[in-house]
């Protein structure tokens, strides 16, 4: 996700109009703060795990992960749907450029770390 919103901080407006306000894209990617907030909420037996060797070796360039973001995601979708045409342009340009620097151009697959974070809420 780093291509992406580097691209259009960068190329675009992160800041679409319309957009509901959410948590810090990266806030449940800590496991410290995913833990807590389950625990604030009322979750038991809270366990984090990271995924740390998930690769993505199928991704070819910065335009297949564009169209893998804007048709797999959800809040990053809609920010890209929100460009205008120059800005669209733009982004896409970015995240290509910055694909082929991650990347090797293509050579090396795409790191993709997940956090897994579960919990028990018990039943009142």
């Amino acid at each position: 996700f780093r291509i992406a919103l580097e691209s259009i901080a960068e190329g675009g407006n992160p800041n679409v109009e319309g957009l509901p306000e959410g948590p810090n894209f990266f806030d449940f990617g800590d496991s410290e703060n995913a833990v807590a907030v389950l625990r604030e909420i009322g979750f038991e037996d809270i366990e984090a795990v990271e995924l740390s060797a998930m690769k993505w070796n199928n991704v070819q360039d910065g335009k297949m992960l564009y169209d893998i973001l804007l048709n797999g995601t959800s809040r990053t979708r809609e920010i890209l749907l929100g460009q205008t045409t120059d800005e669209t342009a733009a982004i896409q340009s970015l995240m290509d450029k910055k694909f082929d620097a991650v990347t090797s151009g293509g050579k090396r697959p795409l790191s993709m770390p997940a956090l897994v974070t579960s919990g028990r809420k018990p039943f009142l």
